[in-house]
Formats: structure tokens, sequence, C-alpha cells
């Protein structure tokens, strides 16, 4: 371990002494706004089917569920890997695979499925620190009970962004990614673009006009919704990725950032929500409530606030829930949104309350509190994820440790746990408890504890 931590140090060094890249690639936006213009008709017509409308497939019933998990110890031998986890009656809970990359240090992080099921997307948030690719695609439409990596050296990394964080599918079956830092881990960060055979599209906004923080001042993209259909996207800013580092001031953001999607070379509008009732401060993730051009956020403070994205500019976000439920300690270490496709139930994780909250989101300005997942205390309670039927859910539990060079220590018990939402979509169950408790302390046996901090359904 000490030679990891070694190791990271001396890559921390030579990232912040060595000199930005200068070189921008040529813009490609005019092809993009065509493409940008077929998305709201591509992604209604897969709500739609998503949704079982008349004439249209029913949502698939989940399969597997991906865990996107690192090597706590890297030196006993565990490389960052993809976890499968069945779902079938007969092995629920029991991982029936485990597919290794040649990387360890990596910090997994986030991980989503391409929206024609072809292809999982898995982000690395200290690659730039580990000297890694950061952005890694799985092949899952062969066999999906066992993905294959698909070769990183096929796969061209971002060159103005780093530290990756969400990924969000895009109706081409690409993706969009939020890139929270430079690839010093400053500021600014990027969202990068991927097409269907995996090809970097462009990193936004555009390098070309926007360089450096002072063009683009505190952009650290972390969670992302978009509105397709109303070209509308929001991303929020949480914190410049260097500065969780020791001997750094902890820097987090206020900002969010509206987008027109027709047009991502540049922000269409930037809205400084420090002023705002609660005061938001580090908003970690974003969500689109069903395709309305509206959005719900987590202020980084406990707080979740609604976004009416349409209209002109300026526009104003208002607080709608505590998560916290009154505390004076506004403290909550992450809140991951999980929203309905009809928008109107939200899945809300709080870490510092080990919980994750069912919220009825019919009026998204009134929401309602409809049940609780409890986990036990410590647990922790971070990514929440839904299967596309929405009868399945998962909640893994690690956060982010920086270990002996940083100053985040959040680690959980290190489980993804799995439960079930009745036909109304009101309650949250646990049908096999001895099974719905995956814990990567002592899956992996020699190899230590892993970190499971991604998950996406098949």
């Amino acid at each position: 371990m000490a030679t990891l931590i070694n190791r990271t140090l001396v890559l921390v060094c030579a990232l912040w002494c060595g000199a930005l890249l200068t070189a921008v690639p040529a813009a490609a936006h005019s092809g993009l706004r065509a493409a940008a213009d077929e998305a709201g008709a591509t992604l209604s017509r897969v709500s739609r089917s998503l949704r079982g409308a008349s004439g249209a497939a029913a949502p698939p019933a989940p399969k597997y569920v991906y865990t996107w998990a690192g090597a706590k110890d890297p030196s006993l031998g565990g490389k960052d890997s993809l976890f499968v986890i069945s779902l079938e009656d007969k092995e629920f809970g029991k991982v029936v695979g485990v597919v290794p990359t040649p990387y360890a240090g990596m910090e997994p992080h986030h991980c989503t499925l391409s929206l024609d099921r072809r292809t999982l997307g898995c982000g690395g948030l200290f690659a730039a620190l580990a000297g890694t690719p950061g952005v890694l695609f799985f092949n899952v439409s062969g066999n999906p009970r066992a993905p294959t990596l698909i070769d990183p050296a096929t796969v061209p990394q971002p060159r103005f962004g780093a530290f990756a964080d969400e990924f969000i599918a895009t109706p081409d079956g690409g993706f969009l990614v939020t890139l929270m830092g430079s690839p010093t881990g400053g500021s600014p960060g990027r969202i990068a673009r991927y097409d269907a055979a995996r090809k970097l599209v462009a990193e936004y906004p555009d390098p070309a006009r926007f360089a450096d923080a002072t063009t683009l001042p505190g952009f650290n993209p972390h969670g992302m919704g978009v509105s397709w259909n109303h070209k509308v996207a929001l991303s929020v800013d949480y914190l410049e990725p260097a500065s969780t580092l020791n001997g750094q001031v902890v820097t987090k953001r206020s900002t969010l950032r509206l987008w027109n999607t027709s047009d991502w070379s540049a922000i269409a509008e930037t809205i400084d929500g420090s002023g705002a009732e609660g005061h938001i401060n580090g908003p970690m993730d974003a969500v689109a409530i069903g395709d309305t051009g509206t959005f719900l956020f987590g202020g980084g403070n406990g707080y979740i606030y609604y976004l009416d994205g349409r209209g002109a500019a300026p526009h104003a976000p208002k607080l709608v829930w505590d998560l916290l439920g009154g505390a004076m300690d506004r403290t909550s270490y992450g809140c991951i949104l999980y929203s309905f496709r009809s928008g109107t139930r939200l899945l809300a994780s709080a870490f510092v309350r080990n919980m994750v909250q069912l919220l009825d989101t019919t009026d998204p300005l009134k929401p309602k509190l409809l049940d609780t997942l409890q986990l036990p205390k410590g647990a922790g309670g971070h990514v929440v994820r839904l299967s596309a039927d929405e009868t399945t859910g998962a909640v893994a539990t690690y956060f982010l440790d920086e270990g002996s060079v940083g100053q985040v220590h959040f680690e959980g018990d290190l489980t993804v746990r799995l439960f079930k939402l009745n036909a109304k979509a009101t309650k949250i169950i646990t049908k096999k408890p001895a099974k719905s408790v995956v814990d990567f302390k002592t899956r992996m046996g020699a190899q230590g504890a892993f970190r499971p901090h991604g998950v996406a359904f098949y």
C-alpha cells in the first residue's frame, strides 16, 4: 500500500507541475446539431417502449446487476473489476462473473448501460492520478452474463477533462460523460460525448472558446439530467477534485449550468445557487423529471431542489424537500438521485443517514415521502439505481476514501443491497434478506476488500 501511495503522490506532483494540453481538436458542431434535433424523437420512441405503451414491447425483466468496483488494497493483486450479480430466482444475489481490467487504482466510479443495451460505460475517478484510461466500455450484447472489456486502446480518451463521474445514455446508443476536473484535477472540467461506436465526438463547452478557468470559472460538473424533447440539460458543479488532496482547501461549488442540447458548444446559462434558500453548496446529482424540461437536484446541503429549465433566463432553483428531516447539521456527504421515467417517483440516497428514500414527485414542487430503506448504522448509501421495468433496485454503499493522500474518507460498509418495489411503487421490499446483501469485503478472498461504487441493471 505504501508503494501505491508513493506512486500516487509522484503522479499528483507530476500532473500539477506539467503543462496543460493546448491543442484544440476541430469542432464538428453542425453535425451534432442535426443529431440533437433527431434525439428528442428517438428518445420518445424509446421511452414509449420502456413504458410498455400500445404497440411497444414491455420493458425487460432484470437479469443482472453490474457492479463497478476497485480493490481497496491493490498490492494484494486485485484489479479494478466489473462484477456480475444474478437476479435469477435460484441464484439471486450471487456473483456469477468477475471481469478484471488490467488496471488498479483508477477508483471505479459510475457506470451506465446504453439505451440499445449493447454497451456498458464505466469511469475511473482517479484515472489521471493512476495513469490509466478514465473512460472504459464493456461489450454486454453477446453474453450479458459474461461482459468483455473493449480494448481501451481503441477508445479515445478526453484531452481537456478528466475525473470521470456520471455517464448519461444518449438516444443514438452513445454516452455523455461528466468530467469533474481538468487533466490536473483543477478547473475547468468538461462534458465528453461518445457515439455508439465509442468514438469521442467532442468535449463541451468548446475548448477553443473556453480554454481555462478564466473563460470557464468553477466548471466542475458531477451529476447531469437531460430532457431531450425540450432540448435542455442541467449539470451541477460539485467541487474541484485536486482541492480534496492533503494540504489543499476543499473548494465546493454552488453553480448550476443549463445547456441547449441543439448546441453544446457553450453553456446556455450559469446559475449561482449560493443565495438560494438553504444555500446550495456542493450539489452532487441532477435528474430530469420525465421529459418535461424540469429537473430535481441535490444541493449538497441535505436539501432537494426543483428547477424549471424551460423558457427564457433567468431560471431559479426552488427548495422542495429536506432529506435530513430538519436537522441543524446540514452535512450530507453525497445525495444520489434516480427519477422514474414517468417523473412521478424519485429515489434519493442520504449517505450520512444510511438510507434511501422513495418519494412521490407527482407534484415535484411538493414531494411526499412514501417509504424509506433504512440501512444499518455506518452502512452509508450512495449510488441507487432501478431496473428498466422499475421493479428492482440496488444501492451501493461505498462513497469515496482517498486514503492517506486526501481528505475524503467515507467508505461505508462496502456492500451492494438489492430491493424490490411493490406494484404501485409505494413500498420498498426486501424479499430475500439473506441474499439481498452482496458483501464486497470478503467476496474476493486473498485479494481483500473491494469498493463497489457504480451499479447498472441489465
